[in-house]
């Protein structure tokens, strides 16, 4: 049986799903995307999330902050080949700390699951210094949106 993702519980979340078509360059010799390449994908679905909610990279730096990722996983399912059109989902799951977490899940159009990920984002001021609590645009952006729940 497969395994499904299972963290962060899925609680409270924002989701945003974009489609992403698999380039030629994004395949191997044997016409397989390689591994790698489903974290550019996590990323498109971050970059729609972040213009549909209003919360994308631009948002954060402005107000002077930057999110580095610190972690990252993958599950692989089922492989993507070229040509395929793929549905990312990408869901914030709102925590106590000074983070940002988003859970993954990579479909062909028929809703095959092909992979399903995790991101942990922290925020550190213009330097580079983690920043331990919440910084208070951010704060205010969770108390203004309204989250789903599972």
């Amino acid at each position: 049986m497969r395994r499904r993702w299972q963290r962060p519980p899925p609680t409270r979340f924002l989701e945003e799903t974009t489609d992403v078509e698999v380039r030629f360059q994004e395949v191997d010799a044997l016409g397989v995307v390689w591994h790698g390449h489903y974290l550019t994908y996590f990323e498109v679905a971050r970059i729609a999330f972040g213009k549909r909610y209003g919360f994308g990279y631009q948002t954060i730096l402005d107000h002077g902050y930057i999110a580095p990722i610190v972690r990252s996983e993958v599950d692989y399912h089922l492989p993507a080949r070229f040509g395929d059109v793929l549905t990312v989902h990408a869901r914030l799951h709102p925590e106590r700390g000074a983070r940002v977490t988003f859970s993954y899940l990579v479909r062909t159009y028929r809703g095959e699951e092909l992979a399903a990920g995790l991101t942990v984002q922290v925020f550190t001021d213009l330097s580079g210094e983690l920043v331990l609590v919440r910084p208070d645009f951010y704060e205010k952006w969770l108390e203004g949106v309204e989250f789903k729940s599972a």
